[in-house]
């Protein structure tokens, strides 16, 4: 009877209480005991014990009474409290087999997947750093599933920067800092999001700070994530930043072509259709920065054309990504460059992107990457990935090989130039 009091007792109290409030003092308790009168629930130590029962005790009491009546109690004792199993739950997908690896975050998922494999052994801290969606939420959870997995005894931790600050200010707010210390300096695997969020935040930088010594010191592990690299956090004390380099410091980028051809092939299938070629192309191209951004382009195409009953078409992700597809003037995109450069050789785009080298091929081939250089921001391992996965000296070779070819020859530098032209008044 007592355990399911337990579980609605929680219930209501979690009504009452913000979440990380709740998560501090009532996640970390367990069931001793139990009759038809009494409940007894075990915390982890007697400071945990006095704050919880100066702060909270008449809430539970009150909760109590309405739940069971006057009659029946809830009692509190010391001892080694498990944290309960749905504590922290990690998000079901995002886990290692569903990160897309590419040359843009191939040091940061080994990296990760060797922390998961040896908390504390490996690299420690690890940090990793990148742009808005680029997959490093991604690699904390997935760190987490995986050594819940196959560490099932150690205790891991998934928090965003601000739930631990917000959790400090309640601290001392109530007077109760030593259990907030408590409950962090005992945890085996800690991962925190978003660090940026500690700049300019010098009480909660100290307590980070004597946290993050306690648990290197102990030799637990400790991940890290930020929206830019140690140095460049702004306001983060030098003591901070020393650190956080003291393990392994390796950066997200946006995912290159072929990577982002991959994501939208992997969530397509995994939406329960395949995208066109033409329309995952399409995608690859105008939507280039972000990995959220292209799975939210991939959901709004699927979804529209699965509600309206419509096939999926490049003009259907046109009208529906025309916020996303505009381009500003003077930029000309990847797939206008394709259309002037297959309308005039009378090419198909998959001809310049497969391995046929033929002159009838080749030279066209050429030419879209010349143009690609010339007017686009593209690297030259992304211009690569448009035309086939060619390697960037493949890109020089072809960019050298135009430039010649245009010196030497009046008509062929007439046709480049009106290339030029018709790409810059299509912008």
């Amino acid at each position: 009877m007592s355990a399911s009091v337990w579980h609605r007792l929680q219930a209501r109290l979690q009504k009452s209480l913000p979440p990380e409030e709740f998560r501090t003092w009532f996640g970390p308790l367990a069931v001793e005991s139990e009759s038809d009168r009494r409940l007894v629930l075990r915390a982890p130590n007697q400071r945990f014990l006095s704050s919880l029962e100066e702060v909270y005790r008449p809430m539970v009491d009150r909760a109590v009474a309405d739940l069971q009546g006057a009659s029946f109690e809830v009692l509190f004792s010391v001892g080694e409290a498990q944290p309960a199993a749905a504590d922290e739950p990690f998000e079901t997908r995002y886990q290692f087999e569903t990160f897309v690896v590419g040359n843009s975050n191939q040091l940061a998922y080994a990296a990760a997947r060797a922390v998961a494999a040896r908390p504390g052994r490996s690299y420690n801290p690890l940090f990793l750093y990148g742009g808005v969606g680029l997959g490093k939420t991604h690699l904390l959870h997935a760190i987490g599933h995986s050594i819940r997995h196959s560490h099932s005894k150690l205790q891991v931790k998934y928090l965003p920067t601000e739930q631990f600050v917000n959790e400090l200010i309640n601290s001392i707010r109530f007077d109760r800092t030593a259990a907030f210390r408590e409950r962090y300096r005992s945890i085996d695997v800690l991962l925190v999001d978003d660090v940026q969020f500690l700049g300019n935040k010098e009480r909660t930088q100290e307590e980070f700070f004597h946290t993050f010594n306690t648990l290197y010191n102990a030799g637990k592990q400790i991940v890290l994530s930020s929206d830019s690299s140690p140095k460049e956090i702004p306001k983060l004390q030098e003591r901070m930043v020393s650190r956080f380099k003291w393990g392994l410091v390796t950066e997200i980028e946006p995912p290159c072509y072929e990577t982002r051809m991959a994501i939208l092939k992997r969530k397509s299938k995994e939406r329960g259709h395949e995208l066109p070629e033409d329309v995952a192309r399409l995608l690859a191209e105008h939507v280039d920065t972000n990995i959220r951004e292209l799975e939210g382009a991939v959901t709004r195409v699927i979804g529209y054309a699965t509600l309206s009953g419509q096939s999926i078409t490049a003009d259907l992700a046109r009208r529906l990504l025309r916020d996303v597809f505009s381009s500003p003037r003077g930029q000309p995109s990847m797939e206008d460059i394709l259309r002037v450069v297959t309308a005039h050789f009378g090419v198909k785009v998959t001809d310049l992107q497969s391995k046929k080298r033929t002159n009838a091929i080749a030279l066209p081939r050429q030419v879209g990457m010349y143009l690609a250089r010339k007017i686009t921001r593209h690297s030259l391992e992304e211009i690569g990935g448009f035309f086939g996965g060619r390697d960037h000296s493949t890109v020089l070779y072809a960019v050298d090989k135009i430039d010649r070819e245009s010196r030497q020859d009046e008509r062929f530098r007439e046709l480049i130039a009106t290339f030029l032209g018709q790409l810059q008044r299509a912008t």
